[in-house]
């Protein structure tokens, strides 16, 4: 036994230590840990574990860093920034500690001015914060939010951890912080679940002297864009831009703050006069959705600056119309109608622009604004009137300049342009019936629209086809629900 055991450690000392000197390589035989040891100290693949995860930090950290860097630069790769962030978004979660919160807010930023969403590092980042939110300062919480609103991407778990983290430490965020929040939460449209807005409604009490003008627009439009029609918010920002100079105001920024007061009703005659006469001055500043915003607020609280309106409408009646959009238009001329502002030439430049707009692009909000506008302000443009007979009872007359072709089965009798106009509008409602059965405000407009027709044009109404009568006939029956309801009682 001693001499068998004495051979196998001979034989074992011959193979684990016999080199191989094949083309001047020194190799060693198949021993596992001779083989390691020998590639470790030659730097090969499997070199210390320290060693490679160093090499793997110092990797993520400069791959942020180059971002940021480039985010820095004006004209930036984008393709270049996408292969970046792509790169870092595959390491960030395994080295979560070597970021700090710094690192991750100067990431965030990087990726929101390169307009980078890769949603693998967003997820990874939200991921770190909420980890670490304890740790994480308070201007971090509300900028990051903001990155990723203007990158359009919610993430539901951490926006409602960071509501539920900061509404308890809102005493000390800053109007720079307010409005950076309450700006994601507006921008994607995800009501927070605590009491955050109210908290830093809150705040605002405390602060409100220090919010600047585009602040104050900022967090205006925010809770109105999120229905949080918070008196105080309100009551506490108008004094701030009472003590606000003019000259901080962009005039977008007035737009704003007029549009969350009409939005959520909140008059304040004497706040809607202090930013009209901010803009008396500027009104050449304006873009055609500021006009339109503007007038539709004042209209909406009821409110008139004399100054203002004078030179809106003599801006209006003497530029080019074409650079409003249809649904601006229709909202100036409407809004402008109900102020009982302008004369004939701002109504005719208007009407007269509105009705070289093709018939694809309206809609019907467009549509009913247009008409009540011109039922407001007394002025008939022609051609207009023309254009939509369908719609006002009081243009039938002219539906002969539509040119529109007849079907074989329209008698010739009464005015056969007009009745196929009104045929075409009853078919029209039928189908919105059945494919939604209308409610009660909205069959008594119907039944409105059916008694004109049949009093003013008795003739045309009997030599409607059947199916057309039987459907007006239907919205005068009483309801089932009624009937049964009457029964029982």
């Amino acid at each position: 036994m001693l001499l068998r055991a004495a051979k196998l450690r001979d034989r074992f000392k011959v193979s684990r230590c016999q080199p191989d000197r094949m083309h001047g390589v020194t190799r060693f035989a198949a021993n596992p840990v001779v083989r390691t040891v020998q590639r470790a100290l030659q730097g090969g693949p499997s070199a210390g574990k320290s060693k490679a995860t160093s090499c793997q930090k110092e990797r993520a950290l400069d791959l942020s860093r180059k971002l940021v860097e480039l985010a820095r630069r004006r004209g930036s790769d984008k393709a270049a920034a996408a292969n970046i962030a792509h790169a870092l978004a595959r390491s960030f979660k395994s080295e979560f500690s070597t970021f700090q919160a710094q690192d991750v807010v100067q990431l965030a930023t990087a990726l929101q001015k390169l307009r980078q969403k890769n949603v693998m590092l967003l997820d990874a980042m939200a991921s770190h914060v909420l980890r670490g939110i304890v740790a994480y300062p308070l201007y971090a919480l509300c900028n990051i939010p903001n990155c990723f609103a203007r990158l359009g991407y919610l993430h539901r778990q951490l926006m409602d951890a960071v509501a539920s983290h900061v509404s308890e430490r809102a005493d000390k965020l800053t109007p720079v912080d307010i409005a950076s929040l309450v700006f994601a939460y507006a921008e994607l449209a995800h009501h927070p679940r605590s009491n955050l807005l109210e908290a830093c409604a809150e705040q605002l009490q405390n602060c409100y002297l220090e919010v600047g003008g585009p602040n104050c627009a900022i967090i205006l439009n925010s809770y109105s864009r999120l229905s949080e029609c918070n008196p105080t918010v309100f009551y506490s920002l108008s004094r701030s831009v009472v003590h606000t100079p003019p000259e901080s105001f962009e005039v977008h920024h007035i737009s704003l703050i007029m549009n969350a007061y009409a939005k959520c009703a909140v008059r304040k005659s004497q706040t809607m006069n202090v930013l009209g006469d901010f803009l008396t001055e500027r009104v050449h500043e304006l873009s055609p959705q500021n006009v339109s915003n503007i007038v539709h607020a004042f209209s909406r609280l009821s409110c008139y600056n004399v100054q203002l309106f004078q030179n809106l409408v003599t801006r209006v009646a003497s530029e080019d119309l074409k650079a409003y959009k249809l649904y601006e238009l229709g909202v100036l001329c409407h809004n402008l109608a109900k102020l009982k502002s302008g004369g004939p030439t701002v109504y005719n430049a208007m009407f007269g622009e509105l009705a070289t707009r093709p018939p694809e692009a309206w809609e019907p909000k467009a549509v009913a604004q247009v008409l009540d506008a011109l039922r407001r302000s007394t002025f008939r443009h022609e051609a207009l009137l023309a254009s939509w007979c369908l719609i006002e009872l009081d243009a039938l007359d002219r539906a002969k300049d539509l040119k529109q072709e007849l079907p074989d089965d329209e008698p010739e009798q009464g005015f056969p342009e007009a009745r196929y106009a009104m045929r075409r509008v009853f078919e029209l409602l039928e189908g919105l019936d059945q494919a939604e059965p209308f409610t009660p405000t909205q069959r008594c407009h119907v039944q409105q629209l059916i008694r004109a027709y049949r009093y003013r044009y008795e003739l045309d109404f009997g030599l409607l086809p059947q199916k057309v009568k039987s459907f007006c006939k239907v919205q005068f029956d009483v309801s089932s629900s009624v009937v049964s309801a009457v029964a029982w009682t």
